[in-house]
């Protein structure tokens, strides 16, 4: 995987989440304005929900900016196979006991942890620091091994590749 066409999918990839948030923002707005959210009695909360759900799109909207503009504006930092992986990190994974290469993608990324992109018909997974797979990866180098908990069950690693 070329790591500049990595940065642009994941950058276009939070763009649309952007504008879909974007879009269900404007439509919770206007649910909770509109002229049948207002309470016919003391028991009816359709606005009061309504106007909750707006305000929680709102939050999310400044989220998915925020992320989309720390790609946007990033460059892309090139590893190479000797250094250690870090922040900004391009990893593949190859399960030592697969009968065929079974290669995972990962990327370090600094927000929207659990995001997965796809790439030439592969799946690139977004892990921040703090979560589980993004501590096991983080200070690792190529040629390690690590194991990672999928699906129940521990499965055996091996860092092929940094960018």
């Amino acid at each position: 995987m070329d790591k500049y066409d990595v940065q642009k999918a994941i950058a276009n990839a939070l763009l649309s989440r952007y504008e879909t948030a974007k879009w269900a923002a404007k439509q919770a707005h206007e649910a909770a304005t509109n002229e049948e959210s207002v309470a016919e009695n003391k028991y009816d909360t359709f606005g009061l929900e309504a106007s909750y759900l707006a305000h929680g799109q709102s939050q999310r909207v400044l989220e998915c900016e925020k992320d989309w503009l720390v790609f946007d504006k990033q460059q892309p930092v090139l590893f190479d196979d000797e250094d250690v992986i870090d922040l900004w990190c391009l990893v593949t994974l190859t399960e030592l006991q697969a009968s065929s290469a079974a290669n995972k993608y990962f990327f370090i990324s600094p927000c929207a942890g659990g995001l997965t992109v796809e790439i030439s018909e592969k799946a690139l997974y977004l892990v921040t620091s703090s979560s589980p797979v993004g501590k096991a990866l983080l200070g690792k180098y190529v040629g390690d091994e690590l194991e990672l908990l999928q699906n129940g069950k521990q499965t055996a690693y091996e860092i092929t590749t940094i960018e």
